[in-house]
């Protein structure tokens, strides 16, 4: 069961301002008087805790959360990167199986190519060599920088 006061009288004890009125209803009414017993047992839990517990601060939170989307923003970006790991993984895979089953069947020697081709092949495939690798080394290297 409510009383109509109750309200009232909480208002009153947090802002210590009882009138008369209340005083006088508190005395008569047994709702009240345990509403005024828990409320003051509240508000002296709530001025001894007061001390012990200081919030963070408005700008650690606001840069713990920046911090939190950047993150997410960074992980959303590198999804991309990390596809083009395993697809540039997988091509130097394709890649040196070609070269060893294309050496297999030329021979090892490839005896049936001349110097010009023979010369335009190695270097095809070292200039490939050369863009896989360096752009497998940059993905695959750890950053080792913390984040902000």
């Amino acid at each position: 069961m409510r009383c109509r006061y109750e309200s009232e009288m909480i208002r009153a004890l947090k802002t210590g301002a009882l009138s008369e009125s209340l005083i006088e209803h508190q005395r008569n009414c047994s709702i009240c008087r345990e509403v005024a017993v828990v409320a003051q047992a509240l508000l002296q839990d709530a001025s001894d805790l007061a001390p012990r517990y200081t919030p963070p601060l408005p700008a650690w939170i606001l840069a713990a959360a920046e911090r939190h989307r950047r993150m997410a923003a960074l992980e959303r970006a590198t999804r991309f990167v990390s596809a083009l790991k395993i697809a540039g993984l997988i091509y130097a895979v394709v890649l040196a199986s070609w070269g060893l089953h294309a050496l297999a069947v030329r021979r090892v020697l490839l005896p049936e190519l001349d110097a010009a081709s023979l010369n335009a092949t190695i270097e095809a495939a070292g200039l490939a060599l050369l863009f896989v690798g360096g752009g497998l080394w940059y993905a695959l290297r750890r950053d080792e920088r913390l984040p902000n």
